[in-house]
């Protein structure tokens, strides 16, 4: 099976079992109990003596159950660390996944204060407080060590862009398969320095802002990766923002992060380079999944100047 099996498992799972499993796992107030999204996971927000709670629904067509545990072993560290994250719950019987059996499985987070970030804040102390939030995140993801007893291995971008060459070689225009060409041939002569394991889809929809502080939520792509990789992917959706406003958030963005890590500087100097070719691993992973990827496509043929 294939991840494009989950959309059915998703709309075949019972969701009269919600309440209980909330009640018995996680001593929730099934009353309480709201569905928030099943886009991607299935989301369900529910309180325990008035303290919010997710709980996060997923099947092992979506990701397999040794990444699901060495998911959240990375993200029990990040927390343990001090970490601005979604807080993980451990349930009455002591595990931070549950099975539910027939593939489908379930974690819980205490609720981040706050809302998303979005797209819309101009005041650039956000920018700031954002951009520690994620130097936080790489640079204590630099002491990480996977755990030996569980049998899975981040993914390497690399494997990732590898992934996609087939689709993109059949089903893209000649002008998308020479960008492609030309972004493989600009991956195989970067450094290798200032590469580690990073969150994978830091878009602003996966960080919570209360005023102060911005949260990470959402892990389910960790993997190896210039960290450059997750500052852009912060910034890519302002792309078409005026030059100097999205100058001006991307300085702000770089002062907080510079606070909590320190990355050559040469990388500010390829994130032209970097949106662009985000952009065009979200295209191949789009047409995998049997979509036009036309969303994506300003970002891979009209790279703007960071």
């Amino acid at each position: 099976m294939k991840t494009f099996d989950w959309p059915s498992k998703r709309d075949n799972f019972d969701h009269k079992l919600v309440p209980e499993l909330v009640r018995d796992l996680w001593h929730g107030e099934p009353e309480s109990l709201r569905l928030v999204g099943q886009a991607y996971n299935i989301v369900y927000r529910f309180e325990v003596n008035g303290l919010g709670r997710y709980l996060r629904i997923g099947h092992i067509v979506l990701h397999p159950l040794n990444k699901v545990h060495h998911v959240m072993h990375f993200l029990r560290f990040l927390a343990d660390n001090d970490v601005p994250v979604g807080q993980p719950v451990a349930s009455v019987n002591g595990n931070y996944i549950e099975t539910f059996g027939d593939g489908y499985y379930g974690s819980a987070q205490k609720e981040a204060p706050g809302t998303e970030i979005g797209l819309e804040h101009t005041n650039l102390a956000v920018y700031e407080a954002w951009g520690k939030s994620l130097g936080k995140l790489h640079a204590v993801s630099r002491q990480y060590k996977p755990s030996p007893d569980i049998d899975y291995e981040f993914p390497t971008v690399q494997r990732f862009w590898k992934n996609i060459e087939l689709i993109i070689n059949t089903q893209a225009t000649s002008q998308i398969r020479d960008v492609y060409a030309e972004l493989t041939e600009y991956i195989d002569q970067l450094p290798d320095n200032d590469y580690g394991l990073i969150h994978g889809d830091y878009r602003p929809g996966n960080v919570i802002w209360d005023g102060k502080i911005a949260r990470t939520v959402d892990f389910d792509e960790p993997n190896y990766h210039w960290y450059l990789a997750d500052i852009s992917r912060a910034l890519l959706e302002f792309y078409d923002r005026p030059p100097e406003q999205r100058q001006a958030f991307r300085q702000a963005f770089m002062r907080g992060y510079a606070t909590e890590h320190t990355i050559d500087a040469f990388w500010m100097t390829q994130l032209t380079k970097f949106a662009q070719w985000r952009g065009m691993l979200m295209y191949g992973w789009d047409l995998q999944e049997g979509s036009s990827g036309s969303w994506g496509l300003d970002w891979i043929l009209k790279p703007i100047d960071w």
